[in-house]
């Protein structure tokens, strides 16, 4: 059998819409004016950007979808034009004329030092041996397979969007409080997403603004974005840490001062907030036992609006712990394995997995690959928090946002248990995650995840969250849904129950559950990792070796723990020492050529959760960052920042 991936693009391909194309700033920041047949910031003045995080506490001003006289970074959307295809669209913005005067000053009159927030803990004074270092967190593009698309269909007094997202039913609910009509007028289709690393977690501007227009004009209009557009607009990271470090000649960590600058860019997106700073602050102090000080500030800047990326902050702290580990273990020359060793807290939070096993067997590996190489050999130690609960996101977070997933789960007249989630496949097939749980719980094989549904409660892919939300939900529902049936069959037999509710519905006209799950306390992965590098005569880093060790609890599937192991690695690896959005058409990502030789080892020890899982979707990629750059410095170079880009 061939099976047929669809994609948005692939389905909305049929002639009945129009095409978008966006008229684009070329300066940073310039006063502007259009001349030609546009929509503009008058044509949807009327719609406000939604979001679903507390703005009380921020300084920025309401942000129109698009600018009324006044571009804040290049490539900013500053009208619409439509053509017949997207070939007529991309000759249409040809015929526009765009004046532009370039001027200096604050981005918004409302924040004339830039500064949208500020958020403080105290300092330190001195100690006896303390070291700065500043670690630069620089920007890059998730760069999924496929750009963002959508396609918007009126029909009658329903909105038909097919997109491609991360998010269903946040993007449903942000639509509907746009365009202000009820969410059941709307439906959102997600067929196959080519990826989404986070990128697809929130909705952008310029989803929004076609989705907005085609419902004032009451068009059928599709946008398809294109790669240089994706670079230049989706963009994520760019955090700055200026440490101060207090540490005993023993190796033990007594305190970090960290002075943090955020750059959120030119606005910020209505999923995304600030919430990776958040993130960042919360990593920082996962694994190691030290006083946390911070003064952490969010500037609005002349760049794309930051979004979300793959790790969601999570990178960003783990690099800045892990450097400080090292640079302890260079200045004490005490191994850097002993140092973290040295360091860790007598108890994590929550549940994480085998401590002791993980930091073994990555001390095992550390010793015999410093016989093998000798030098370039880079450590990171860590542990990935996932899906945060409710109370986290509601009450700390201040998000519209909850923590838990609905999975509903039925048995169809054809025997067949149906299992829908709001989940979304990027092409981790957590579907087949999901069917082979439930298939085991039930010994049954008549299985079908239905995903990207929107009447259920639930909230989507990002954080890690997936199997352990709407994995367990699953397990939930369908323990429910046993208890049910065996009043009806003691034996289980669901082709038996199947017939009784198509011959005898007097008796059983439906069997339906519906569950929901959030983890009672944060559910964590405890892991390392090892990279080796090495330097060429022409000073090129090459990647030679990647070891990744995770405690991945109960899996639905091994095969693809490990290969989302791999890609998050790789992710790391490329955006270590190739990504930079300052490259612009010139950005490029590791491929298999820049690959290492990858060895992975799975360590099972179930979380407390119904299924034993634990979250890995953010795991490899989250520690990737900082075993590489340490990997660089134990060469002898010294480098403090993504992507690390040494003088030849």
């Amino acid at each position: 059998m061939v099976w047929t991936i669809n994609y948005v693009d692939d389905i909305t391909n049929d002639g009945s819409y129009e095409y978008v194309s966006f008229i684009r700033s070329q300066q940073k920041q310039a006063k502007f004016s259009i001349s030609g047949r546009a929509f503009t910031y008058e044509d949807l003045k009327e719609f406000k950007v939604p979001t679903v995080y507390d703005r009380s506490s921020l300084r920025i001003p309401d942000v129109p979808l698009l600018p009324k006289y006044k571009a804040v970074y290049k490539f900013q959307p500053l009208g619409i034009v439509i053509g017949k295809d997207r070939y007529d669209a991309f000759d249409k913005v040809e015929e526009i004329e765009i004046n532009c005067d370039p001027f200096e000053g604050s981005i918004y009159e409302e924040v004339p030092d830039n500064i949208i927030y500020r958020e403080s803990n105290g300092g330190k004074a001195g100690f006896e041996n303390e070291f700065t270092l500043r670690v630069d967190f620089n920007r890059s593009a998730p760069y999924s397979m496929e750009p963002r698309v959508v396609a918007v269909k009126n029909q009658g007094d329903q909105l038909i969007i097919h997109l491609s997202t991360q998010i269903p039913t946040v993007v449903k609910m942000l639509i509907s409080e746009m365009l202000e009509i009820p969410q059941n007028r709307i439906s959102i289709v997600v067929p196959n997403v080519g990826g989404g690393f986070g990128l697809k977690q929130d909705v952008n501007y310029e989803e929004l603004s076609v989705i907005a227009l085609a419902y004032k004009l009451g068009k059928n209009l599709k946008w398809v974005e294109t790669r240089t557009e994706n670079v230049m607009t989706s963009q994520a990271r760019d955090q700055v840490h200026e440490l101060k470090v207090g540490y005993r000649k023993c190796g033990k960590l007594e305190y970090v001062e960290d002075k943090i600058t955020y750059d959120a860019g030119a606005y910020l997106l209505p999923f995304t907030g600030i919430s990776p700073l958040f993130v960042t602050l919360g990593t920082m102090k996962s694994l190691y036992d030290f006083q946390f000080y911070y003064n952490a500030i969010v500037k609005v800047s002349n760049k794309p609006p930051q979004g979300a990326y793959r790790g969601f902050g999570r990178p960003e702290a783990m690099l800045v712990m892990e450097r400080v580990m090292d640079e302890i273990a260079r200045r004490t020359k005490i191994s850097p394995i002993e140092v973290r060793k040295l360091n860790i807290k007598e108890k994590l939070d929550g549940d994480v997995g085998d401590v002791e096993g993980v930091i073994d067997r990555l001390s095992k590996k550390y010793d015999e690959l410093k016989r093998i190489y000798g030098k370039g050999i880079g450590v990171s130690f860590y542990v990935q928090y996932a899906a945060p609960n409710s109370e986290i996101m509601v009450k700390h977070e201040k998000s519209l946002i909850p923590g838990y997933e609905c999975v509903r789960a039925r048995l169809d007249l054809d025997g067949w248990i149906i299992i829908e989630t709001t989940l979304t496949n990027q092409g981790q097939r957590m579907d087949n995650s999901i069917r082979k749980l439930v298939s085991k719980e039930l010994g049954y094989d008549k299985i079908k995840v239905e995903l990207a549904k929107t009447n259920i409660n639930g909230y989507g892919v990002w954080a890690s969250r997936s199997m352990l939300t709407a994995g367990n939900a699953a397990i939930l529902a369908v323990r429910k849904l046993k208890e049910i049936a065996r009043k009806i069959d003691e034996d289980l037999n669901w082709e038996k129950i199947a017939k009784i509710m198509r011959q005898e519905p007097w008796k059983l006209k439906e069997l339906t559950v519906e569950e929901c799950y959030e983890t009672p306390e944060f559910v964590g992965t405890i892991s390392g990792q090892i990279m080796v590098v090495s330097k060429d005569e022409l000073g090129n880093i090459k990647p030679l070796y990647t070891y990744v060790i995770a405690d991945v609890g109960i899996t639905g599937d091994d095969k693809v723990v490990k290969g989302q192991l791999i890609g998050g690695a790789l992710q790391a690896i490329s955006g270590s020492f190739l990504e930079s959005v300052e490259d612009e058409l010139e950005y490029s990502i590791a491929t298999a050529v820049e690959a290492p030789k990858f060895e992975l080892e799975l360590l099972h020890t179930p979380s407390n959760t119904p299924t034993g899982v634990r979250g890995v979707g953010e795991n490899s990629i989250s520690g990737g960052y900082a075993s590489f750059i340490n990997a660089i410095n134990d060469l002898g170079l010294e480098c403090n920042k993504v992507p690390c880009r040494l003088s030849k």
